[in-house]
């Protein structure tokens, strides 16, 4: 390979789209979001433990470093999930457009609005599919000053990626993971039935960043690294599985038999399954003119 092409963005836009073809992600958008309808309420629980909370702290004090939030911003967080960004954002004064695909997350966040009567009527939700989502007809070309893409599979290739970039006058942030994950049990079940490992290469740093530095940009990052144990009852921890594992494979009757089967024999008397999961991520943060960002005070 000539080293040349390192320095080349559409050597990195090819890879990005290899990865993606070989992870088989998106084969089917509508499955996709009735997945994460279904995981809206585990999703959710998760995103509201100490982990979470502390994910939301250190991803705001980044942005905090490079003086993003110190004026008052119209912010889109992209994927939303339940919306403890989004809330966060808010409750610090911003305006938010919080976006999903999947309508009981978008719930989650309208729940918890409701007792925020100070957040709620700066947060506007709003159910969209970023990968189909016109620019044009919502009036969202260089609309906002910061485009937040937190952990979300709608930014999933250069084209998602640059929707966000022609989204935002200012800045854009992504955040996406650092090599594989930690989840033993979705591993374990992966394994009997699929020939590749289990980690998407598609959803690592590794292609935006290096796309992002090939076109001329100065991404600045920043990575995180977090685990937590996590028990819960048999028949949530099988769900949860299900559904982690049905955004990648078809889960024909022996797979959910093996899922619970797996889960049972590692169940305590109670009927609690516990396991530890973590993960690395890096965050990314970037002005769409190329600027070099600085730290505040340095």
């Amino acid at each position: 390979m000539e080293v040349s092409l390192l320095f080349n963005a559409v050597f990195w836009q090819k890879a990005w789209e290899e990865a993606l073809a070989l992870d088989q992600v998106r084969a089917q958008a509508k499955k996709t979001v009735d997945v994460w309808n279904r995981r809206a309420e585990s999703y959710n629980n998760n995103a509201w433990t100490e982990s979470g909370n502390m994910r939301v702290e250190e991803t705001l004090a980044f942005l905090d470093t490079y003086g993003i939030l110190n004026r008052q911003l119209r912010i889109l967080d992209l994927g939303c999930g339940p919306g403890n960004f989004a809330l966060a954002f808010a409750e610090r004064g911003h305006q938010v457009v919080a976006l999903d695909p999947a309508a009981n997350m978008l719930a989650m966040l309208e729940e918890k609005l409701q007792a925020k009567a100070g957040c709620k009527k700066l947060v506007t939700t709003v159910q969209a599919d970023w990968v189909t989502l016109s620019l044009v007809e919502y009036g969202w070309n260089s609309y906002f000053d910061l485009v937040f893409a937190s952990m979300t599979p709608g930014v999933c290739d250069v084209g998602t990626l640059q929707k966000s970039m022609a989204a935002a006058k200012h800045h854009v942030y992504l955040s996406r993971f650092a090599g594989p994950r930690n989840h033993p049990s979705v591993e374990n079940v992966w394994n009997q039935f699929q020939a590749k490992p289990y980690y998407s290469l598609s959803l690592d740093i590794l292609f935006p960043h290096n796309w992002l530095y090939a076109s001329g940009y100065r991404p600045v990052q920043h990575f995180a690294q977090w685990e937590r144990e996590h028990t819960q009852a048999v028949e949530n921890a099988v769900e949860e599985i299900k559904n982690v594992l049905a955004l990648r494979m078809d889960l024909v009757g022996v797979a959910e038999e093996t899922i619970r089967r797996y889960v049972e024999e590692r169940a305590d008397k109670e009927g609690m399954f516990t396991e530890v999961k973590g993960a690395t991520s890096a965050m990314l943060l970037w002005n769409i003119k190329k600027s070099v960002l600085t730290r505040l005070g340095g």
